[in-house]
């Protein structure tokens, strides 16, 4: 059997699905989008029920500009026809949350309403006779507290019983022309539900387009003109439904007067401050990195240097016991190995990362940040609430692009989604602590801090530009339910993290493991065929980098110091690759044979003990003065060994050069899996456009930084190229601009509905056709 798990965002249907499906999730995407469709299990009795979590709406009316999450939910309900629906509603914001109830009852697919948040009614006075409320509605009602596991084994039993659709007769609050037209579409036998039918016609629901061929559509809306429905039946109906609701609850709820939610109202007053609300945004963003930087750096050595053991120098010393040819050994070990080890250095500080987040997103803090924001946001051209997705892709870019969809216009999207790439991923965060340990020592909170502040500003930017050049006009309003603050739930916050970490894992590894395999191959093979270990000025990889390196020499990486223009070629696959290939390629100053690397002593039980000592010493060496520059304390943990860290000092030559080179890295194209992410979601002309945007704004950025440190050795060359880079973003703006009047720079929004949807920039008609 399958089931839809459904409510209205901030419902705590998440926290719900997580209780009862467990670690038994399947993080998959809905088909032809990217968006994540999760597909949990639960068992009982030697039953099995498959539960599918749809997004987050408020309603199963859609329009050509509703977000795609709602277009999804709603085309599932009453296209997949699932078995039973689990709908979730707020126990404290009952009459709301039912509106979707009453809608999901048109479908004629069994229901059960789970009541969830009982506890926060109760302290809102509200008292719900559920017994009563089951009753009245002729359906299934399991009250719960999803974050406490209240009352789910009950739920869990419930699922396994037959289930009917509820009873609840609501045509009697209908205009009799709905419920004519109800009969008339039953007669005619269509494939979808008649009460749906009938009152989606009669509210336009943009569903009905995608769902019917142009002859049934058309006959549908011939019945609604011969009916006499106008543009006024959606009012009609809206108000039709709030008049069964308000039975509904006056039967079976009353409240009692209690006062407001004190710890909300007093946090709020501070949070959500005029004044005082961006800083305290900005603190906890910094709180945010530095819980990464600290704890994660704590446990690096238990992950970095035991797979480092296990996975490279075991597997040279095996490779070479076993007589295997020394290319295929620097293939398993330089390549296969050191991929892996790269992968794994990434848990500690990404997790953290991602545990940090969602524990703002589930104690209720994050939808204040994207109010807070809301005036800021609509200075650019966009509401609060893209802001939220702007936040997501500080730990990474690809959900950032796909949380897009819960905008409301495709003009907000595209814009967001053209500004998303410069949120500071986990992956550049990796990159960051390894150049701030080695280059800023004393100074690295405040240096990598100051990328994050760039990488916002380099968002501005993108947004104005893209609102001059591409997309005028307004953003939708800005509204945004404000759940009330409560303790987080540490499974549900644990389970979404490992999810997030388990995808951002294996989907790193697919691109990490083969690039380092082909890094380490091309540079452990020299161009006369000789096999060494660790980088070597000969190697096939370093010859490719030497041709490239001069085209960066304005931003300050000389000729020699080709390591850095190869770690940027394979950092446009996956930002994650980046530091694996400068740890490969400034490993050793001098080539040394395998075969000798081999020979030496190998204590394997030896370096996981030092690991472990290690990680044990970190977290005791743990103080203030750690999280006041938590990259200082763990300089000795970077992800980058001594040697490699000491090669690559010399080669870059200054700060100057390495603080351009780092804000290259946050600038740059975004990695492979972005790029895709920006395809589906927006088109490939969006894609490549953001390539060259971000590409370019990064090589002038890191010029002008870089010439400014120059001004006074060498004054004229430093100038002009200084005022070299500001024109040609000038005349790059201005192309884009150009084009986009010029041929009306259509761009078709990829699955925004069925048949395809364009979106006409700079024109004043939009929509599907």
């Amino acid at each position: 059997m399958k089931y839809a798990i459904i409510g209205n965002p901030n419902c705590g249907k998440t926290t719900l699905f997580n209780a009862l499906t467990g670690l038994k999730q399947k993080v998959g995407n809905w088909s032809g989008v990217t968006v994540d469709k999760k597909v949990g299990k639960v068992d009982l009795n030697n039953q099995r029920i498959e539960i599918v979590d749809l997004p987050g709406i408020y309603t199963l009316t859609a329009s050509d500009e509703s977000s795609i999450d709602e277009q999804i939910a709603a085309r599932f309900i009453v296209e997949d026809k699932p078995d039973a629906i689990i709908n979730v509603i707020d126990a404290s914001n009952l009459e709301r949350n039912l509106y979707l109830t009453t809608q999901l009852m048109e479908t004629g697919i069994p229901l059960i309403l789970v009541i969830n948040m009982i506890d926060v009614a109760s302290k809102k006075g509200i008292v719900i006779d559920y017994h009563k409320l089951e009753q009245t509605l002729g359906c299934t009602v399991i009250p719960v507290i999803g974050r406490k596991k209240v009352g789910i084994s009950e739920l869990k039993t419930a699922l396994f019983k037959p289930q009917s659709n509820s009873s609840y007769d609501l045509s009697h609050y209908y205009p009799e022309t709905i419920n004519e037209l109800t009969t008339q579409i039953t007669e005619a036998n269509y494939q979808y539900p008649s009460l749906w039918l009938s009152t989606s016609i009669a509210e336009d629901n943009y569903l009905l387009k995608q769902l019917l061929s142009s002859t049934d559509f058309n006959r549908l809306q011939a019945l609604k003109l011969e009916l006499k429905l106008d543009h006024t039946a959606d009012i009609t109906l809206s108000s039709a439904r709030y008049q069964a609701i308000a039975d509904i609850v006056n039967k079976s709820s009353k409240t009692q007067q209690v006062s407001q939610h004190k710890a909300t109202e007093m946090i709020d007053k501070l949070c959500m401050n005029k004044y005082l609300g961006i800083p305290v945004f900005l603190f906890v963003m910094y709180l945010m990195f530095e819980f990464s930087i600290t704890i994660g750096g704590a446990l690096q050595p238990l992950f970095d240097n035991t797979s480092s053991v296990i996975f490279v120098e075991g597997m040279t010393h095996l490779g070479v016991y076993l007589g295997l040819p020394l290319w295929l050994v620097a293939v398993i070990a330089q390549g296969v190995g050191l991929g892996i080890n790269t992968v794994l250095t990434f848990i500690p500080q990404i997790g953290c990362m991602f545990l940090f987040l969602s524990f703002l997103e589930d104690s209720g803090y994050m939808a204040r940040a994207a109010y807070v924001m809301d005036r800021f946001m609509q200075a650019i051209g966009l509401p609060g609430k893209a802001f939220v997705p702007l936040i997501v892709g500080f730990g990474c870019n690809v959900p950032s692009v796909m949380a897009t969809r819960t905008l409301e216009t495709r003009r907000d999207r595209l814009m967001t989604i053209m500004m998303a790439p410069f949120m500071s991923c986990g992956a550049r965060l990796a990159i960051f602590a390894v150049f701030a340990a080695a280059f800023f020592p004393q100074n690295s909170a405040l240096i990598v801090f100051s990328l994050y502040i760039a990488g916002i500003l380099g968002a501005i930017i993108t947004g104005y530009v893209v609102k001059f050049a591409l997309l005028t006009g307004k953003s939708a309003p800005f509204v945004m339910e404000l759940p009330v603050y409560h303790l987080p739930n540490f499974k549900t916050i644990g389970l979404n993290s490992w999810n997030r970490l388990k995808r951002f894992i294996f989907r790193a590894g697919k691109v990490i493991v083969p690039i380092c395999v082909l890094v380490g191959t091309l540079n452990s093979i020299q161009t006369n065929g000789v096999v060494v270990a660790g980088g070597s000025p000969d190697s096939i990889l370093a010859q490719t980098g030497r041709t490239i390196t001069p085209v960066l020499k304005p931003m300050g990486v000389t000729e020699d110091n080709w390591q850095a223009t190869v770690g940027l070629l394979t950092g446009t696959l996956a930002k994650e690759v980046v530091v694996g290939t400068l740890n490969t390629l400034y490993t050793q100053e001098k080539p040394q044979s395998l075969a000798n690397v081999a020979s030496e002593k190998f204590d394997f039980w030896g370096g996981i003990a030092a690991s472990w000592h290690d990680t044990v010493d970190g977290f005791k060496n743990m103080s203030l003065s750690a999280f006041i520059n938590p990259f200082a304390a763990n300089e000795a943990d970077a992800n980058m060994d001594k040697t490699a860290m000491g090669s690559m000092v010399v080669a870059f030559g200054s700060l100057a050069a390495a603080f351009a080179y780092m804000l290259f890295v946050l600038l740059y194209v975004p990695c492979a899996s972005v790029i895709g992410a920006m395809a589906r979601e927006a088109t490939r002309g969006w894609a490549w456009l953001s390539v060259i945007w971000s590409t370019s704004i990064a090589y002038v950025a890191a010029v002008i930084v870089y010439q400014l440190t120059q001004l006074a050795s060498t004054p004229l060359h430093a100038l002009s190229w200084i005022i070299g880079v500001i024109i040609y973003m000038i005349l790059l703006v201005l192309a884009m601009k150009y084009f986009s009047q010029k041929f009306r720079f259509e761009l078709e929004l990829n699955k925004g509905c069925s048949k395809g949807c364009a979106v006409t920039v700079n024109s004043k008609e939009s929509g599907c056709h």
